[in-house]
């Protein structure tokens, strides 16, 4: 997962949770701001303390999983068949 998409889950579970990005603010203490260019992608580098705060209100957590190895060019033409 990048961090355009890290924001993109972060923006789906706020809106699930009917929150504001307002309300988010009130809860973390980061700024609208800052949530609005988490959300949106536009912060290269991110806090993972904001990051794991934001998740944890939430309810959610970090994890850690093996990354896919990408496909080969066999089983790209193979899916084709």
């Amino acid at each position: 997962m990048n961090l355009i998409q890290l924001g993109s889950q972060i923006k789906k579970l706020r809106k699930e949770k009917k929150w504001s990005q307002g309300d988010l603010e009130k809860y973390s203490n980061i700024t609208k701001r800052t949530i609005s260019k988490i959300e949106n992608g536009f912060i290269d580098e991110v806090g993972i303390k904001k990051v794991e705060l934001i998740l944890d209100l939430l309810g959610y957590e970090f994890s850690i999983r093996l990354k896919r190895q990408p496909k080969t060019l066999e089983e790209l033409q193979d899916e084709r068949r």
